[in-house]
């Protein structure tokens, strides 16, 4: 069980600050424990989702972004999940709720890499999406629906 704090829906959607990080700043490993780097995405607009199997309102988010990639995948889009959460309940709850992106763990550095991207309260779910040039381009605090994700990444494609 996980120790931290979570929010429940909100529509709190802002521009990227300038010092944020870029894309090829994200490594973490799988839930099969191989090491991704997300610049291996680049030429994509990237969803970063922040979650935890501990935090209610990130449950309850995931599947939208599962039909998100499903639908928007195909043009470009990619889903990727960074879970502040063990290995094992991650990959548990990967399996069981048919997760079709990649879910990255942060078992070291997840904290600061949200604080990086503008996540001052280290509050979940955080959302923080990049351009195709692996520039972050927008953050959101709190539990995203289908309009907030296609508000946020429309414009970028």
């Amino acid at each position: 069980m996980g120790i931290g704090l979570y929010i429940g829906k909100s529509r709190r959607q802002k521009p990227a600050e300038p010092t944020s990080p870029s894309l090829g700043q994200i490594e973490f490993p799988d839930i099969d424990k191989t090491i991704r780097n997300a610049e291996e995405w680049l030429g994509k607009i990237v969803v970063v989702n922040h979650w935890a199997t501990w935090c209610p309102p990130c449950l309850k988010e995931i599947p939208v972004f599962i039909e998100y990639q499903r639908q928007k995948g195909g043009q470009g889009v990619q889903v990727i999940g960074i879970a502040h959460d063990l290995l094992d309940a991650t990959r548990r709850f990967s399996d069981e709720i048919g997760m079709n992106y990649p879910s990255l763990v942060a078992i070291i550095g997840g904290g600061e890499l949200m604080r990086a991207q503008g996540n001052h309260t280290g509050a979940l779910p955080f959302t923080a999406i990049y351009d195709q040039s692996g520039q972050l381009a927008r953050t959101h605090l709190g539990e995203m629906d289908w309009e907030d994700i296609d508000k946020a990444v429309s414009p970028l494609l």
